[in-house]
């Protein structure tokens, strides 16, 4: 009997959901200063602003333009630079701007909801100025397996990048996360004794 032949395929990825993270320099002086900022911010205003966090406290400014603040974002407009030039997009004579930065608090057992970001921003992202073990990772979601528009999706082997639903990213002191803003995200409750201390923003090329 004459054995099937071989099946060449070619595999053609478009649109990925993509997340970067980096570590920024000399993070464990910056997050020092960043950390007495937000701690300052909550004294000044410790009702906080209203978001669909739970159990959270989110600055009612934004902190963009403190020194501390603008200091870390030397670090993530390079990194910004870098995921558009990997997305091929054409920002040629554009720069990133933050269009919006918070400063977030989460306590014992404070969590932010699922969601995506406004369809006018490119980019967004967060930083870990204090996070402990089992502080809370931030879960990235396929939002078409989310909303069950493949509810026939196959179980699977293994967890592989190109077949996963979810992807989870440990904070971490220092580090930085960067991701188109239309992926859909949560961060998962704070299970440790400490609170996760940092800052949440979008970035547009203009």
């Amino acid at each position: 009997m004459t054995p099937d032949p071989p099946i060449t395929t070619l595999r053609q990825e478009f649109a990925p959901n993509c997340i970067w993270t980096f570590t920024v320099p000399d993070h464990e002086r910056l997050n020092a200063e960043l950390i007495a900022l937000i701690e300052e911010e909550r004294r000044i205003s410790p009702e906080g602003r209203a978001c669909a966090g739970r159990e959270m406290w989110q600055s009612q400014r934004q902190v963009t333009d403190d020194p501390p603040v603008r200091e870390l974002f030397k670090s993530i407009f390079r990194a910004a630079v870098e995921v558009a030039a990997f997305l091929r997009w054409d920002v040629a004579g554009k720069k990133p701007v933050c269009k919006v930065c918070w400063a977030n608090i989460h306590g014992k057992g404070g969590y932010h909801t699922r969601h995506i970001h406004p369809a006018t921003i490119q980019l967004s992202g967060v930083y870990y100025a204090k996070a402990n073990k089992a502080c809370g990772d931030i879960i990235f979601h396929d939002l078409s397996r989310f909303l069950g528009l493949w509810a026939a999706a196959p179980s699977t082997l293994e967890l592989t990048s190109h077949n996963r639903s979810q992807l989870p990213v440990e904070p971490q002191a220092g580090l930085g996360v960067l991701f188109p803003a239309y992926v859909m995200h949560e961060v998962a409750a704070n299970r440790s004794e400490d609170e996760r201390i940092g800052l949440a923003y979008n970035i547009n090329f203009e």
